[in-house]
């Protein structure tokens, strides 16, 4: 798989080539002791599935690491392709990117890179105004794509977390949420009226591709 560089038009010249990846993680969740659900790594839970793609490529790649229907499971080799692709990363973005860093840290991937979330920019965007920062919200605020709530809705109501609901469905899911990402990001770059180039304006020049 070769990672698509984005040229970034400033001024008349072709100034940087970008590689930025949208990524975002499913997981399971349990009740704490105190109250409340948490899906964070620390609690005994278990990374389910990673989505993600590239700036410029049609293709979402969506990797499942545990689910309850063993078909689903990577292959081999599976750990050293995912740090290549965040390794060749020189963007990534993510809503609430913290949670799935604190995930992919948990699983031992490093990436010492930039991040874009989506979350925290719409913050600044709304300018103190009191309105949802939800990636549903955002992406109908924007017109983007919009995953079908309904998919996943009944089987966490009854008590199912991610690893339980068939695995169709939560790639579905995990493939919508990563296009809502990848173009709440551009369109929130457009309101800002910046582009990732001009953002984060250290990147190496060097093009990048993995195996």
């Amino acid at each position: 798989m070769l990672i698509v560089i984005q040229y970034i038009q400033i001024g008349e010249t072709m100034a940087e080539k970008l590689n930025v990846l949208t990524l975002d993680v499913e997981t399971t969740h349990k009740t704490k002791e105190s109250g409340g659900t948490t899906a964070l790594p620390y609690f005994g839970n278990t990374l389910v599935s990673i989505g993600y793609k590239w700036l410029g490529e049609d293709e979402v790649g969506y990797d499942f690491i545990s689910h309850s229907d063993n078909r689903a499971f990577v292959e081999d080799g599976w750990f050293e392709t995912m740090q290549d692709t965040l390794s060749s990363a020189d963007v990534i973005v993510g809503q609430n990117f913290k949670f799935d860093l604190t995930w992919l840290r948990a699983c031992g991937f490093t990436y010492n890179r930039h991040v874009y979330d989506t979350m925290v920019a719409e913050y600044i965007l709304a300018k103190a105004k009191r309105w949802s920062l939800s990636l549903d919200s955002l992406a109908k605020r924007y017109g983007v794509t919009q995953k079908e709530k309904d998919l996943v809705a009944p089987y966490l109501k009854d008590g199912k977390t991610f690893y339980d609901i068939p695995y169709e469905i939560v790639e579905e899911y995990g493939i919508a949420d990563v296009l809502a990402t990848e173009e709440v990001a551009v369109k929130q770059l457009e309101a800002f009226g910046t582009t990732f180039g001009e953002l984060f304006n250290d990147i190496s020049t060097d093009t990048k591709a993995f195996a």
